[in-house]
């Protein structure tokens, strides 16, 4: 069985594009599952959402999707006018398209253990499992995965990683548009179930950043410059 997990777009169309042609040409996979964080913060976001409601696939719901379905009230007013651009970008539809996303997605697999799909752990959307995470943080948040799952996929991190941790691969299958890893090219996940056991493919995507960079500067978006900025260093 071969699943292929795309993270964190973030409203980048043309690394979504460069993906999504990159994965047509692997090995065919039984299933494409993408992990949450579609549009704030990029050029893109309503032609971002068409091409996923396209894939017909399942699609999780990440953090700033959810805050852009309520509008943020608590957070600063740079991300509160970022979000309200989004808004307006992809209109009531994509809106409630966003509101009505699952937290997880559970891939069954028919072979062995199977496959735990969500946006930052499986207790909630905003607290990240880093490369470093101590057990005893691993042991709080994933206290609840089942004994039937062998793999857990994810992104929100933005850094791409693998990591086993007792019987469960840990997959961070980085970002697709907004790469924070020091590396600007795009990241997905590719786990394949293969000799009893979960393996993990993370895959590095090159496409056309200064086009993206022209997108944002042209596009309206409020604090272009810190996008911009975000966008071509790849890094916190």
């Amino acid at each position: 069985m071969r699943v292929a997990v795309i993270s964190d777009i973030h409203g980048n169309q043309l690394a979504l594009d460069a993906v999504l042609q990159d994965l047509q040409q692997q090995a065919p996979v039984d299933r494409l599952v993408i992990s949450g964080d579609l549009c704030l913060n990029g050029p893109r976001p309503a032609e971002v959402l068409a091409t996923i409601q396209q894939l017909r696939c399942p699609v999780i719901q990440g953090n700033v999707d959810k805050e852009i379905v309520t509008g943020a009230p608590h957070k600063g007013a740079k991300k509160r006018h970022t979000i309200a651009w989004t808004r307006e970008q992809i209109g009531p539809e994509g809106i409630a398209y966003l509101a009505a996303l699952p937290y997880t997605h559970l891939v069954t697999n028919p072979y062995g253990r199977d496959l735990l799909v969500v946006h930052a752990n499986p207790l909630n959307q905003e607290q990240a499992i880093f490369p470093t995470s101590p057990n005893s943080l691993l042991e709080h948040l994933l206290k609840e995965i089942k004994p039937t799952i062998g793999a857990m996929a994810f992104g929100h991190l933005h850094i791409a990683y693998t990591r086993r941790w007792r019987h469960i691969l840990l997959v961070d299958v980085g970002s697709c548009g907004l790469p924070r890893d020091n590396d600007l090219r795009a990241s997905y996940a590719i786990l394949t179930w293969q000799d009893h056991s979960w393996q993990a493919e993370i895959r590095r995507v090159e496409y056309n950043i200064k086009e993206v960079v022209k997108q944002l500067k042209s596009s309206g978006i409020p604090h272009v410059e810190k996008r911009v900025k975000i966008l071509t260093e790849a890094r916190y």
